[in-house]
């Protein structure tokens, strides 16, 4: 992934270097690259420090050593984002390790499948405590030292189910992506002259560990639910953690300097088609 590219005579910098990305939820429990990895790894490649978080132990060595693999400067905790006590820990050791984050990535996401006759008002609420709660949380703690730099940069991942549908029953899923994004348009608007950019990713359909497992139940078989969604993307194939990447490091980088409380899809146009 290029560092640095032009447009006209004008260079617009996706040079990190400086920048110490909290990467929260970027651990990768197969260590196949998923769409937390993809983003870790495209940070460091672009030159920053990259602090990664996840509830999992094993996810997160697993993510360690393929960042190790390429040398990146790196670090990790363990942290779950519904104790706010660890992520504050989590922070702190980020701070001792490197320095205060300018860059909040959180990526964390569960799927609920299944609608109000499949699952309890509990599954529901954990949904919203995991998917935006902790997004809340975690925003909440990283922000006075971003203010205190006139600096900062906040991405979230929701998902394009949660702006529409997307052929799956998971209320609990899609209600806490939507609660998402609006959350990061609310920091964006109220911290805007504060030096601090928030924005949100929405994924279409990526070919990811966790998506296969996650909502394999909806098919037959793994090759079934493979040619569905690829034919159900306009482009004729599902997009790649790597896509999702791109997108992060761009807002992530000086070139996004006035976007801001924004909806990016990164989802091949599926927005645009009509709903299954």
């Amino acid at each position: 992934m290029s560092r640095l590219f032009k447009l006209g005579s004008n260079k617009m910098r996706t040079d990190l270097t400086h920048q110490t990305i909290f990467a929260v939820g970027c651990g990768t429990p197969d260590g196949e690259i998923n769409n937390g990895l993809a983003a870790a790894l495209a940070f460091g490649e672009n030159g920053a420090r990259v602090f990664i978080v996840d509830r999992d132990k094993d996810a997160l060595a697993l993510a360690s050593g393929r960042l190790a693999e390429q040398n990146i400067t790196h670090a990790t905790a363990l942290a779950d984002v519904t104790d706010e006590d660890s992520i504050a820990k989590a922070l702190n050791e980020c701070r001792s390790h490197f320095e205060d984050p300018s860059v909040l990535y959180y990526n964390v996401g569960i799927v609920k499948d299944g609608g109000p006759t499949e699952i309890t008002t509990d599954d529901f609420i954990s949904a919203l405590k995991i998917n935006v709660a902790g997004a809340f949380t975690t925003i909440r703690l990283v922000l006075p030292a971003m203010i205190k730099a006139k600096y900062g940069r906040i991405i979230t991942v929701s998902s394009v189910g949660g702006i529409r549908s997307v052929g799956y029953n998971y209320p609990a899923y899609s209600s806490s992506k939507a609660a998402l994004i609006e959350l990061t348009k609310s920091v964006g608007i109220a911290y805007a002259k504060e030096g601090i950019r928030a924005n949100t990713i929405a994924p279409g359909f990526i070919a990811s560990p966790l998506v296969a497992k996650s909502l394999s139940s909806n098919y037959s078989t793994n090759a079934d639910m493979l040619k569905r969604r690829n034919a159900a993307s306009p482009t004729g194939e599902m997009g790649r953690p790597e896509d999702i990447a791109s997108a992060a490091v761009f807002l992530a980088s000086k070139a996004a300097d006035y976007i801001n409380a924004a909806l990016i899809p990164v989802d091949g146009g599926l927005i645009h088609t009509t709903p299954n």
